[in-house]
Formats: structure tokens, C-alpha cells, sequence
């Protein structure tokens, strides 16, 4: 079993899906379906449980996906051991969610790449869960995920808030400012369940007792991004994190739309294993920087 094939297991367990990893990697599904047959052979055992969803790991399937992150972290961190022998450099491991990866940390490392020149700083973007899970075991030196971590045993410290917003498309007819209940009138587009700021928003409607099930929800999507373009395009109104929106708004392709019950925040935290031994004193302190800075340098 090699190492390229315990990462396209990683992937596919959690994406949940087969067709969107092969999708990822450019290869082909049949191709991508006989590496995992080839991993169940080897280990004597099925990995996943096909659905009209797509994949679920089985008991066995989340044993050796436990092993596996762990295994692809000691080789990592021993990539990155070799590496700063070799060239006498520094790397960081960043993961983050994908909306402050792509609107937030750009800018955030312009900042500290100038000024800590010989540092190499490596991001990926995975889901608030995924990250805390994979902070936990070691396989990143910082997370920053939606929420406080539920796992008490990680570091945690707040770095920054962003306002959630309600905005349509600039030609779509609908008032400035519209009540909780006149949600029900209008199509609203929405992230799928396994995102944090919808698990956020579905908690806010419930208490203010909408029944999410009879909002005319056309489709649910799993990026900002796919969420923002459906709105632009006027296809109905969206919950948004103003840093997504900053730039639509102001070229007015988007305008926000006031719903004075349902106004909230989603709160950033940046997170550490204070247990994982690449972490050095040196590297420490780089982290805490870039905490202390990120609120001031969004992009």
C-alpha cells in the first residue's frame, strides 16, 4: 500500500465521494474504483458502503482512515524535516476553512511572508470538522475553523468575526429589508448541511421558528462561491459572509437585503496541538503572529 493511494483514501472518505475525487485528480472513476479494490485486497476487507449519496466508510473503512491520516502526517512532517535540513527553511502548515482560505489569508500572508522572509508557509482548505479532527492527530501545525473546537484538548484563541449577510442579485425584485417570515416568499439558496455556517444558520431559523423544510430551498451547494454566482445571476436570495461579498457589493452586482431577526456573525478561531513535536518555540511564535495580525489584514 502505497502513499498516493492512502491520500486518494483520505479524499474520498472525506468528500464522501468517488466521482468528485477523480474529478479533483483528473482520473478517470473506473480507475480511481480498482486503487480501492486494490486497498480492500490488500486489507482483507471492504472500505465503503455505496449509497445514492455516494460513499460512507465502513467500521473497517474508518479504522484504516485513522491510521492512514496519521501515517500521511508522520510522512509529511518527514518531508518537512528533510526539507529544512536541506535548505536550512522553515514551513508552517496551515489549514483553514475554504471561505477565509480564498477571501481572508491571501492578503494575511503577503503581510507575514514580508515580514518573515524565510518562512514557507503550506495551506490546503478542508471543512471546520475535518480540520479539528487533523489538528488533533498532528497533520498541521494551525487550523482556523468556524467556531470554538469541540475537542477541549486543543488550543484555541479567537481572530476574528465576520458578518453574515442576506443579499440578492441587483436586479432581483425584492424589498431592502424584509421580515424573518417573508423567507417562505422568496427561493433561497443555501449550503449544504455538512457546512458549519449552515449548520449556524439552519440553529438561527430554528429558534426564530421557521420551519426550514418549508423554505423554498430550489437546490443546496457546497461552495460560497457556487452560492455567490446564483445570486449574482438573480436565482434568489443567499446568507453570505460579508468578506465573500465585499467586492460584488460594492461593483453592485449584489445589495444586502436588511432582516433585522436574523443578524449574526460567524466567529474564526485559530487553533493548535500543543502536543505536535514539529511544532518548535520559532514556529510558535510565527503563529502567534499571524493570529495577533489577521483581523487587520483581511483581504
Amino acid at each position: 500500500m502505497n502513499i498516493h493511494n492512502l491520500k486518494i483514501f483520505i479524499k474520498i472518505v472525506d468528500s464522501g465521494s468517488i466521482s468528485k475525487v477523480a474529478e479533483l485528480m483528473n482520473i478517470s472513476q473506473s480507475a480511481l474504483s480498482q486503487q480501492l479494490r486494490v486497498m480492500e485486497q490488500e486489507i482483507g476487507a471492504r472500505l465503503f458502503e455505496r449509497n445514492y449519496n455516494g460513499v460512507n466508510p465502513t467500521a473497517i473503512g474508518m479504522i484504516a482512515y485513522n491510521h492512514a491520516l496519521e501515517i500521511i502526517s508522520s510522512y509529511e512532517n518527514m518531508l518537512t524535516d528533510i526539507n529544512n535540513t536541506q535548505n536550512e527553511n522553515k514551513t508552517i502548515h496551515i489549514i483553514s476553512t475554504s471561505c477565509v482560505y480564498s477571501y481572508a489569508l491571501p492578503c494575511t500572508f503577503y503581510h507575514v511572508k514580508n515580514n518573515c522572509p524565510d518562512y514557507t508557509f503550506n495551506m490546503e482548505i478542508m471543512s471546520s470538522k475535518i480540520i479539528e479532527e487533523k489538528i488533533s492527530k498532528g497533520y498541521a501545525d494551525m487550523g482556523i475553523i468556524i467556531g470554538k473546537p469541540k475537542n477541549r484538548t486543543l488550543s484555541a484563541r479567537k481572530v476574528f468575526s465576520d458578518n453574515v449577510l442576506l443579499v440578492s442579485g441587483e436586479k432581483m425584485e425584492v424589498p431592502l429589508q424584509v421580515s424573518i417570515h417573508d423567507l417562505y416568499e422568496y427561493p433561497l439558496l443555501m449550503l449544504d448541511r455538512t457546512q458549519k455556517t449552515r449548520q449556524i444558520l439552519d440553529k438561527k431559523l430554528n429558534q426564530k421558528g421557521i420551519h426550514i423544510d418549508k423554505l423554498n430551498i430550489p437546490y443546496t451547494l457546497e461552495s460560497t462561491e457556487s452560492i455567490k454566482l446564483s445570486a449574482i445571476n438573480g436565482f434568489g436570495l443567499a446568507f453570505l459572509p460579508y468578506m465573500s461579498i465585499k467586492k460584488e457589493i460594492y461593483n453592485k452586482q449584489l445589495r444586502i437585503i436588511k432582516c433585522p431577526c436574523l443578524e449574526f456573525e460567524n466567529e474564526y478561531y485559530s487553533i493548535k496541538n500543543m502536543n505536535n513535536i514539529h511544532i518548535n518555540n520559532e514556529s510558535l511564535k510565527i503563529i502567534k503572529y499571524i493570529e495577533s495580525v489577521l483581523k487587520e489584514t483581511i483581504c
